[in-house]
């Protein structure tokens, strides 16, 4: 059996309205990164939460297996050891997010090319620039 979810047009058109998920999908884009890393970027558990219950993210293989003898006293994981690893879990996209991701690159292409050049600026009419003394 196969894993994949189909992907629902109105419940993707709802994420990607969402800017926490707009931001996890930007943030991981095509690696993975451990739950850790996503918090260095400012996201929450309760962010990493959501999207993993919308089936935008989800938990890449196992760093290491919980159930090792190191993290157990008398068969039960030792909070701290337990935390360790969920914190170092890495997370990736699933297919629904690589397609957010992918649209969200599509549309910033589409505006980068709208968009027009900007001219180049005159350096003398800034008060920060220093006239070359020569």
């Amino acid at each position: 059996m196969s894993d994949r979810v189909p992907i629902d047009m109105g419940v993707i058109t709802e994420l990607m309205r969402n800017p926490i998920i707009i931001r996890i999908v930007t943030i991981l884009d095509i690696t993975s990164l451990s739950i850790l890393e996503l918090f260095e970027y400012g996201l929450t558990l309760k962010d990493i939460n959501y999207s993993m219950a919308n089936a935008v993210v989800r938990y890449d293989r196992p760093t290491r297996p919980i159930g090792s003898e190191e993290s157990n006293a008398l068969g039960i994981p030792l909070a701290v050891d337990y935390y360790y690893n969920f914190l170092n879990s890495k997370v990736k996209l699933t297919e629904m997010g690589l397609y957010i991701l992918e649209s969200i690159k599509g549309n910033q292409l589409g505006n980068k090319s709208a968009m027009p050049e900007a001219e180049p600026e005159s350096h003398g009419a800034d008060p920060r620039h220093v006239p070359d003394i020569g």
